[in-house]
């Protein structure tokens, strides 16, 4: 029960962490400041679904790559995970960017 309660805590502090480390990239890179119900949308939108997307297509590129072409398993996970990190920091950046 406590370590249920424990993840809880830590994952809403983290989110809060994320929000402020997002708005302090999007200030100093000096794009217009927008409110922190926007900037905690995006960042929730960018944790939930476009991270869940990515590991999802990961998640059957690694298992296309297994089953399907006959690739040992440990190509297949390290190039689904390459993949993987390679477009998360490139919508991350996207982010970033974003006006």
């Amino acid at each position: 029960m406590w370590s249920i309660l424990a993840d809880l805590f830590v994952g809403i502090f983290d989110f809060f962490l994320d929000v402020l480390m997002f708005r302090r990239l999007r200030d100093k890179r000096g794009h217009r400041s927008r409110s922190v119900t926007e900037d905690s949308l995006a960042v929730a939108h960018f944790d939930f679904v476009t991270a869940t997307l990515i590991a999802l297509v990961c998640v059957g590129l690694m298992m296309l790559l297994a089953f399907g072409f006959d690739v040992p398993a440990g190509w297949s996970v390290g190039i689904g995970v390459t993949v993987g990190a390679i477009w998360g920091g490139w919508r991350y950046a996207q982010l970033i960017r974003e006006r």
